[in-house]
C-alpha cells in the first residue's frame, strides 16, 4: 500500500523533536492547530502542556528505550 502524502503549504514549517517530545505535541495539540500556528520551536516551546512536558523531561536520560 502507497504511503499518504501530506500537504503542506510550506514544506519548510516543521520542526526536528524527539520521539518522546514528538509524541507530547501530537497529544497536546490538534494537526489543524499545529499547523495554524505552532509550525516553529518558539510556538510549540510557548503552549502550557508543552512546556510542561519539555520542563519534565529535561533532566531524564538520552536513548531509553
Amino acid at each position: 500500500m502507497a504511503r499518504r502524502e501530506l500537504k503542506r503549504r510550506d514544506p519548510g514549517s516543521t520542526v526536528d523533536l524527539c520521539r518522546p517530545c514528538h509524541g507530547n505535541v501530537h497529544a497536546s495539540l490538534s494537526n489543524g492547530d499545529l499547523g495554524r500556528g505552532y509550525d516553529s520551536l518558539e510556538a510549540l516551546s510557548a503552549h502550557p502542556d508543552v512546556r510542561k512536558f519539555t520542563d519534565w523531561v529535561c533532566d531524564k536520560p538520552h536513548g531509553r528505550a
